[in-house]
């Protein structure tokens, strides 16, 4: 179990001196710290599997931060383990809350899930007294609730970031191996109504996800600071002088013949001064890769055949170019699948005309450095046309999130989590089906022709993360719910 450090960053007087944030914080710092008296001497813990990758790692920093400038004394714990097989076990787990998979689970699993976090347990009670709270985060480290109730009396949440808007076999097989470990939980959290599961419902509260709109990947970047930090990351060539010195890990490009090199080895990917549609995420099956792709290639191809070059719409077409990025998959510890699905994707990249490839880029963005790749994160999604999270199943969809605070236009699939945040041509546009190669190729030529009614929705979507998705609504209502759990006994 490895207690990790949480670095300076912006404080509260920084996020109240932006005038749209304003009313947020103040609204928050009237009601945070009648929550916080309550909580006094004791300690809340925060626990995850992985310090380096996903949104729970990417929440918790400025969530800790934020409750300790309040008084609260929290940390952050993650699970230490180098076995494969608990990872390949929480990955199944994870895709069957999802409804991928076969959803059977047998005692042999329970072992492997188990002794990882027997493990960790030694370290987590030489850390965690009687009284304090801990937040259990996903599957992952889940047993490990009933192991610390074993030795201390201590409250324990749940809180689990996934789930499927639906039932089916597939879930009712995981959620019934899970069910285990449900006594030994005081209260459990899920990001939407529609996740919730019946048994427990009346112990669960709903807490959306939201992003720290001054963190590194959400913070205003001009122009300039934009191109400086991908030319930084090798993403741009660098023209005229440079302020700052190249990051030591570049970000590489899937070759046409599927090695990896410089993003503009082959050809120029000219990304500053063409329409680009981008996503962002895990190398993950569930994300609709490879379908946003494939639509992709049937937009340019069906574009072709109109063979009308003197058209304005068929030049924003023909110019139009995707990226697609995603973390090496050695930077994301509890991910065991990123490499496979990567391979795929770089399978189908290599069957695809050469003309059809120089406008595509796999993009793998280094994770050795969180800062730089935050940065570079949110330099791609300012510079996008449309920002696109094509998800099969997603637990809620933080880069949506991130790129309506940005401005930038989304197209999202018709998962809960995403339509919770976005209002079909008001804040974004909602392709309902991301398998639908022909819907989501036809609704990426509208969007990519219709420029103006784009900026209509960008503008309301940053208004609408403001007043649900920032990090103060985030944790007001933690600190509601830790006060509700100490006070009520």
């Amino acid at each position: 179990m490895e207690k990790i450090d949480i670095k300076e960053g912006p404080k509260i007087e920084d996020y109240r001196a932006y005038s749209s944030l304003k009313s947020t914080v103040d609204h928050f710092l009237e009601a945070a710290p009648g929550h916080i008296a309550a909580l006094k001497g004791r300690t809340v813990w925060m626990v995850n599997s992985t310090a380096i990758g996903g949104g729970v790692a990417e929440m918790l920093p400025s969530q800790l931060r934020i409750m300790r400038a309040m008084g609260l004394k929290i940390e952050w714990l993650v699970i230490e383990t180098a076995d494969t097989e608990f990872f390949n076990h929480t990955k199944r787990i994870h895709n069957a809350i999802h409804g991928s998979g076969d959803g059977r689970f047998s005692e042999a699993d329970r072992e492997i899930h188990e002794r990882v976090n027997r493990k960790n347990l030694d370290r987590a009670l030489a850390l965690i007294a009687n009284g304090d709270i801990v937040v259990i985060h996903d599957p992952q480290p889940m047993p490990l609730a009933r192991m610390l109730k074993k030795e201390r009396d201590i409250y324990c949440v749940w809180r689990c970031h996934i789930g499927l808007e639906e039932s089916n076999s597939v879930t009712k097989g995981v959620w019934s191996y899970l069910q285990e470990y449900f006594e030994s939980y005081d209260r459990f959290v899920f990001s939407l109504e529609e996740y919730v599961l019946p048994d427990i419902a009346d112990r669960t509260s709903l807490i959306p996800p939201s992003i720290d709109p001054l963190s590194h990947k959400n913070r205003t970047l001009q122009m300039h600071k934009s191109v400086s930090i991908m030319a930084q990351a090798g993403i741009l060539e660098p023209r005229g002088p440079q302020l700052y010195e190249p990051y030591a890990h570049q970000v590489r490009r899937v070759m046409p013949d599927g090695s990896f090199g410089r993003v503009n080895q082959q050809d120029p990917f000219d990304l500053i001064y063409r329409p680009i549609i981008t996503e962002i995420s895990r190398w993950d099956r569930l994300k609709g890769f490879e379908e946003l792709m494939r639509a992709f290639v049937h937009m340019k191809e069906e574009n072709r055949k109109k063979n009308d070059p003197d058209s304005i719409a068929y030049k924003r077409l023909e110019l139009c170019r995707l990226v697609l990025g995603g973390p090496d998959p050695e930077f994301v510890a509890d991910d065991p699948e990123g490499e496979e699905v990567l391979s795929e994707l770089i399978a189908f990249y290599k069957t695809l005309p050469a003309n059809i490839q120089k406008d595509i880029g796999l993009f793998l963005l280094p994770l050795d450095n969180p800062k730089e790749n935050a940065l570079i994160v949110n330099a791609l999604q300012r510079c996008s046309r449309i920002v696109v999270q094509n998800s099969i199943q997603e637990g809620f969809g933080l880069t949506a999130t991130e790129a309506m605070w940005k401005q930038t236009p989304v197209l999202v699939s018709g998962a809960a989590g995403l339509k919770f945040q976005v209002a079909d041509e008001e804040t974004g546009k909602i392709n309902e089906d991301p398998k639908d190669i022909q819907g989501l190729a036809t609704t990426l030529e509208y969007m990519i022709n219709h420029p103006k009614e784009l900026d209509k929705w960008a503008f309301s979507a940053q208004s609408r993360v403001v007043e649900r998705f920032t990090l103060f609504s985030q944790i007001q209502a933690w600190l509601q719910l830790f006060n509700t759990m100490v006070t009520k006994n």
